[in-house]
């Protein structure tokens, strides 16, 4: 199921693949749509296509129906205190009805009196005509303990924002982090949709029984999103120190383990903690080199994605270097022209590069953000290549490391 809420909220609702709403173990809002033809019921229907818009929690369901689709989109909204928005909107050439199966939620007109017919609905169901091309807004108020609190009116209903609004809304807050335009085009969606995630959450707690690795690159996404730092610093401080005891015990480091270190010095910088940040480096210098090779197998579903994406693109080395590239070029990804945008390079350092290629040789143009002096390099490239530049562009002479998949 996928989720939709409000960043910072108590509350969130979820989505069956159908387009079932859940608030709660208790509140279920089912929709069915009454076409042309017959009684569609989204649940036992085939033609059914789900999907985030822009990979934000604003979710889609497509229901095909005579003349075009019944488009359902449930997104969340900050109003009133919480607000689950569920539109409908007629894409087709026919006028359709939708049924809701429980008539206590806010819509923006009274429903049809002739109430429902030819199907067999829980009672209590409500259904309303809608026109070729026409919405039909509903809203599920957000009380207390996930409860549906009281109704709102029909100018409430119509002041809330629409489904657009709220993707841009989604799109404008991720920008202040990193952003990529690959090859691999999954990886930007899978940014916005595990970034989004994220940002739904309430963050966990570190303890002894936690994931300390999933606590900091959880923490460090909320701090590159606009969260205050300082609040988790100390927190962060505690992981990271168990994370550099557990690499340094077992003498390896594995690429999610390098990216939580990595992430501790970033949020212990931004809350001004610099002698945490320092030690942090100067121990985690000493370790190991990690090893970037992992696939991204089982990650797709793990909030550890966002790190996993970015240390495949940018790395820092034990020498202080920062890296381009460090995994190489995928065979597929030659002669494709690519972009980054504010990737985490060292703790003080964001990143961004593009890629443009000049027949079989890539052409770099990097620009740094952060204090002068640290060097640039791409060593799976290019071992010849080496800048002090803080932006610049170079044609790269060749290929150390092109990978097949």
């Amino acid at each position: 199921m996928l989720t939709v809420g409000v960043r910072g909220a108590q509350w969130q609702s979820e989505v069956t693949p159908w387009g079932d709403v859940l608030v709660d173990d208790k509140v279920r809002l089912r929709w069915f749509i009454a076409a042309d033809d017959r009684w569609y019921e989204p649940a036992r229907e085939t033609t059914i296509r789900q999907r985030q818009v822009s990979g934000v929690p604003v979710i889609e369901t497509r229901l095909k129906v005579p003349g075009g689709d019944a488009v359902q989109r449930v997104y969340g909204a900050a109003n009133f205190g919480g607000v689950v928005v569920v539109e409908i909107y007629n894409d087709s050439s026919l006028p359709f009805a939708v049924a809701f199966d429980r008539a206590d939620i806010s819509t923006m007109r009274e429903p049809s009196p002739t109430g429902v017919q030819g199907i067999d609905l829980p009672s209590g169901s409500v259904v309303f005509p809608v026109g070729h091309h026409a919405t039909l807004r509903a809203a599920i108020r957000i009380g207390a303990a996930n409860k549906i609190s009281g109704k709102l009116t029909a100018s409430e209903l119509d002041a809330l924002p629409g489904y657009e609004q709220v993707e841009r809304g989604w799109i404008a807050a991720l920008q202040v982090s990193s952003r990529v335009d690959l090859p691999e085009l999954s990886w930007s969606t899978l940014l916005t949709q595990k970034r989004c995630d994220i940002l739904l959450s309430e963050p966990e707690v570190s303890d002894r029984q936690s994931d300390d690795v999933e606590f900091i690159l959880d923490i460090a996404e909320r701090v590159r999103l606009g969260d205050k730092p300082d609040q988790w610093a100390s927190d962060v401080a505690i992981a990271a120190e168990r994370v550099i005891k557990s690499c340094a015990r077992k003498k390896a480091v594995q690429w999610d383990e390098d990216r939580a270190i990595l992430a501790a010095g970033m949020v212990l910088d931004r809350a001004g903690e610099s002698r945490g940040r320092d030690d942090v480096a100067r121990v985690w210098a000493n370790l190991p080199e990690s090893d970037v090779s992992r696939e991204m197998t089982a990650l797709t579903n793990s909030r550890r994605c966002p790190s996993w994406i970015e240390s495949q693109l940018v790395a820092q080395r034990r020498d202080g270097n920062i890296d381009i590239c460090p995994r190489g070029i995928d065979e597929s990804w030659l002669g494709v022209n690519f972009e980054c945008h504010k990737l985490m390079a060292t703790p003080l350092h964001t990143i961004s590069y593009a890629v443009r290629w000049h027949g079989e040789r890539p052409a770099l143009l990097w620009d740094i953000d952060g204090p002068t002096g640290v060097r640039v390099v791409a060593s799976a490239i290019d071992k010849t290549f080496s800048s002090t530049d803080i932006r610049g562009e170079t044609l790269l002479s060749g290929f150390e490391n092109v990978r097949t998949k």
